[in-house]
């Protein structure tokens, strides 16, 4: 298992224990903390010792202290290349996972070796109102479609369901065959969060099936601690702009499902401004469209 930490070790004492009530333990803890200080090395030291005296050598723990490191893929980079393991589990440092989280994501590789990925559900997320959904539906077409949300919602309904193919997963709970990652990694220049996991799972998705299986699961506390602050339409603006000029900027239907996508974002920023009589909803797209393009020139630097 990886988590990447930065300046939340509240959380993490709260979702490190989670890891040792699992009905299957992890053989190994990778966790590459990015804090300052030492509080969070504190809360990592608790924890080891709570392993060691529940699993002994059977759980080993690795604690990687880089307080230089610029974002979370950097540092989910550097735990792959120190992992050991043939599937790779990727966590948040805030989530709370159900007791047989692990065993049930295992059970998925186990009944297919085809499987290049498997992720689990977050049992939080609340179900947006028919509008919304409605909304959702009709601009979200093509590869902006988030088969993951949908099932998100319907967790409880689909507690006891078969996996559903899936191209996109979030990083707070998604787990890869290292044969399937092979030399893909998270975009190490990509800052914020919300679509590096998307961008891997996506390239990882084109040489292998990827699923999502309900019965793995887990709550999501989503802490606003070290998380931007933009207005959620900035944040859904320069997440799907940075996909698309990443991944999908090419072919006539993928042009055709992003410009009907903007022109869903110019109908609801223009909505939103004349009902709060304030053009907030229209700089919130520019900007967007902003850090999005900065994004991708960012990223593609590196290559």
């Amino acid at each position: 298992m990886i988590i990447p930490t930065l300046n939340r070790a509240a959380d993490l004492s709260r979702t490190l224990p989670t890891l040792l009530t699992q009905t299957v333990v992890p053989d190994e803890v990778i966790i590459v903390d990015q804090t300052e200080d030492d509080s969070s090395r504190k809360v990592v030291d608790e924890f080891s010792a709570e392993a060691a005296a529940q699993c002994g050598d059977a759980l080993r723990l690795i604690y990687l202290h880089h307080p230089g490191l610029l974002g979370v893929g950097v540092a989910r980079n550097i735990a792959i290349e120190h992992a050991t393991g043939g599937i790779l589990v990727f966590l948040d440092d805030d989530v709370l996972l159900e007791p047989d989280f692990l065993a049930k994501l295992l059970a998925v590789y186990q009944q297919d070796a085809s499987v290049g990925g498997v992720s689990g559900v977050v049992t939080n997320y609340p179900l947006p109102s028919r509008k919304e959904r409605l909304l959702y539906r009709l601009f979200w077409v093509g590869p902006f479609h988030d088969e993951r949300q949908p099932i998100y919602w319907n967790c409880e309904k689909l507690r006891d369901s078969g996996p559903f193919p899936a191209r996109k997963f979030s990083g707070c709970l998604m787990s890869l065959k290292r044969q399937a990652l092979d030399g893909e990694r998270f975009d190490p220049k990509y800052r914020g969060a919300g679509s590096e996991d998307l961008d891997l799972s996506w390239r990882v998705s084109e040489r292998w099936p990827l699923v999502i299986t309900p019965r793995a699961r887990l709550i999501h506390v989503r802490t606003n601690l070290g998380r931007r602050r933009d207005h959620w339409f900035t944040y859904a603006v320069k997440c799907d702009h940075y996909l698309y000029f990443r991944l999908w900027n090419k072919g006539i239907t993928n042009r055709l499902c992003f410009a009907w996508l903007n022109f869903g974002y110019v109908l609801f920023a223009t909505a939103s401004s004349v009902k709060h009589r304030s053009l907030g909803p229209w700089r919130a797209f520019i900007e967007g469209i902003r850090l999005g393009r900065e994004q991708v020139k960012l990223s593609s630097e590196q290559s």
